[in-house]
């Protein structure tokens, strides 16, 4: 099982809401992972780790 980079227009997305919102809610996180293909806690993760 292989870690999932984020791709170069996932992170402009992430970014862009990163610079909005550090701390974006459970429902923000799950429509963000729904138009990025990625798993909510992936997002968290992301964020967690900025």
């Amino acid at each position: 099982k292989h870690r999932k980079r984020t791709s170069r227009s996932q992170l402009k997305v992430l970014e862009e809401v990163y610079r909005k919102d550090t701390k974006p809610n459970a429902a923000i996180r799950k429509k963000l992972a729904a138009e990025l293909d990625m798993l909510p806690r992936a997002v968290q993760v992301w964020f967690q780790n900025r």
